[in-house]
């Protein structure tokens, strides 16, 4: 993989300007965000049509809603249909689908980042490690996620209403963001030992005897017949076993953290709970654990892993100066090898490489 180096010198350019604005903290922080977010858009945004694994999709889907309206019964989610086709009434150039989605994903994100993380600029270069080749390709989920984390007020401020108006507007987009209605009634739980063990135990019960059961009813729903293949079946449990690898590795040490710094973290002002970040982490294992058995599962652990970026700074902010700086330095290492694994061993995952632009 020959061009993986394009890769590498965008995690270099994030962390050669968070570093030097750094220096600056309230005017730094503005400026991060501005050239981090006109950075990661334009890459997005100008990408050519043939970049992420399922933009040539997306394309011909917007080409087709805005000339043929009986794709209105195609499997993809009527909002989203009815969103290409309000772009397609602005500009017929299929290019309007990257520019405005990417341009909404890098505000959303970054936004996010920017209200609750603890840390902002290391909250910024996870994201760009771990999930900003994801938004290259996952259009309509990455749409419904947004719309979550721009509902993240609703939660916090116990206005149930407007965040269930909010999920459904997202399940619009993607069906299976209706399942973020359970971080509502998540967000006040207490982290305590009897639910964790519980949830636990239910999803390893899931794993060994539901999950035949709830895989012959995602076939029968026929999302993904396109994992009708043995080869494509494996490579589906290759990457639940990898993600939930990942996942497990964040949640120990979010939840070792926690264990041996409570004093710590108390007197951190953390803009959101610290025991809903925790019961995010522990979710996203379960549900990324029981996928390995179901397919297609692993999309829904998605909307509980997003929350990692404000997880891993916030866990990361109780060690000693020093220690925190080794710690930081090996977890960003960990997971650009991770990355880095993926893109040269299972390209076709993230198709990304050779990058070119639309022009």
């Amino acid at each position: 993989m020959g061009y993986i180096w394009q890769y590498y010198l965008l995690i270099f350019v994030i962390l050669f300007q968070g570093i030097l604005l750094s220096l600056d903290r309230r005017l730094g922080k503005i400026i991060f965000f501005v050239l981090c977010f006109s950075e990661l858009f334009f890459i997005a945004g100008f990408r050519a049509w043939h970049i992420g694994t399922d933009t040539p999709n997306y394309i011909q889907s917007f080409i087709l809603s805005i000339n043929y309206p009986e794709l209105m019964k195609s499997h993809m989610e009527t909002g989203y249909l009815l969103f290409n086709r309000l772009l397609g009434s602005i500009s017929r150039n299929p290019q309007i689908l990257l520019i405005s989605t990417s341009c909404f994903f890098m505000w959303a994100w970054l936004r996010t980042f920017y209200k609750y993380s603890i840390s902002f600029f290391f909250s910024v270069l996870l994201f760009v490690i771990l999930e900003f080749p994801t938004t290259l390709s996952m259009i309509r989920q990455e749409i419904a996620i947004c719309i979550v984390l721009l509902s993240l007020p609703f939660i916090i401020k116990r206005q149930l209403l407007p965040y269930v108006i909010a999920c459904c507007v997202a399940a619009c987009f993607h069906t299976s963001a209706i399942i973020t209605i359970a971080l509502y009634f998540i967000y006040p739980l207490p982290f305590k030992s009897k639910y964790f063990y519980a949830i636990v135990l239910a999803s390893i019960g899931l794993f060994l005897f539901i999950g035949p059961v709830l895989n012959h009813l995602v076939n029968q729903i026929g999302h993904y017949s396109g994992y009708a293949s043995n080869r494509l079946l494996e490579e589906a449990k290759t990457a639940s076993i990898l993600k939930t690898m990942v996942q497990l590795v964040i949640s120990v040490f979010c939840g070792i953290s926690y264990k041996y710094f409570t004093p710590q973290l108390k007197a951190i002002q953390s803009p959101i709970r610290i025991s809903f970040l925790l019961w995010c982490n522990v979710l996203a294992v379960c549900v990324q654990f029981v996928s390995i058995r179901v397919m297609g599962l692993d999309r829904l652990a998605l909307y509980f892993s997003c929350f990692n970026f404000l997880s891993i700074p916030l866990f990361a902010r109780v060690y000693h100066p020093q220690i925190r700086l080794i710690l930081m330095v090996s977890l960003v290492v960990c997971f650009v090898l991770y990355r880095s694994i993926i893109f040269i061993y299972r390209p076709e995952w993230n198709a990304i490489f050779p990058f070119e632009f639309c022009f």
